[in-house]
């Protein structure tokens, strides 16, 4: 459970289920080979009170039938196809905002406490082809290049 006694899962595009609350954080699950329901069920016995969806599609259909009656997924718009949810769910559909006041929200938000980003893996300059490669593979986090 989060602070707010909220449970919470994102479907980010490489087809996983991460927990949010830190406190809760288990082993990504793969959607297309794992049981991402009963994983989510284990997790909040009650359904999910909200899913952040990136992407749309079988795996991504079952793992929203975790999320409890009165819940809410939030999905941006572009995902295709959109995604299904049960009566009693409400779908937020929602778009980037590219603006100096969302920029400086963001930046507020980083300088108020911390926060993990989680690098998957590093390649140098010279593997940049690899790297490339990675993005078809299965992975958790970010995928980072450096330069120098």
């Amino acid at each position: 459970m989060s602070p707010a006694g909220a449970s919470y899962a994102w479907l980010p595009p490489n087809w996983e289920l991460v927990y949010c609350c830190r406190a809760f954080l288990r082993s990504p699950l793969n959607g297309r080979k794992d049981d991402v329901v009963a994983a989510a069920r284990e997790f909040a016995a009650g359904g999910l009170d909200a899913a952040f969806v990136t992407v749309s599609g079988e795996a991504a259909d079952r793992a929203l039938t975790s999320v409890r009656e009165g819940g809410r997924v939030a999905c941006p718009y572009g995902a295709m196809p959109d995604p299904n949810v049960r009566p009693g769910v409400e779908l937020i559909r929602y778009n980037g905002a590219r603006s100096q006041d969302a920029t400086d929200k963001l930046n507020r938000l980083i300088d108020s406490g911390p926060f993990d980003v989680h690098v998957a893996r590093t390649f140098p300059f010279d593997q940049v082809v690899d790297a490339h490669r990675a993005l078809a593979t299965h992975y958790v986090g970010k995928l980072a290049l450096r330069v120098s």
